[in-house]
């Protein structure tokens, strides 16, 4: 499995996991209904912008764009590493 199907199958699971972490931000909506009584990541940015911007809204903003940034780069540079040179 580990030499054989999992070489075969991982740009696809770095490729779902880079999706549902990026869709994961636009459901804020579904997020705010169902959190219950915990805050999560959108929840808190959500209100912590309708009180004003702060600079701790700017810092989580900017590393979770660089985090999104770095995980696309890191898997294409895992992709370009496999192809086979002809």
């Amino acid at each position: 499995f580990r030499s054989i199907v999992l070489p075969h199958v991982m740009p696809a699971v770095v490729s779902g996991f880079l999706l549902a972490f990026t869709f994961s931000f636009d459901d804020f909506i579904i997020a705010f209904f169902v959190a219950g009584a915990q805050t999560t990541l959108p929840i808190y940015v959500f209100a912590s912008i309708r009180r004003g911007v702060t600079p701790e809204i700017n810092a989580i903003a900017t590393i979770v764009l660089v985090a999104s940034v770095l995980l696309v780069v890191l898997a294409q540079w895992q992709l370009r590493q496999r192809k086979p040179s002809n």
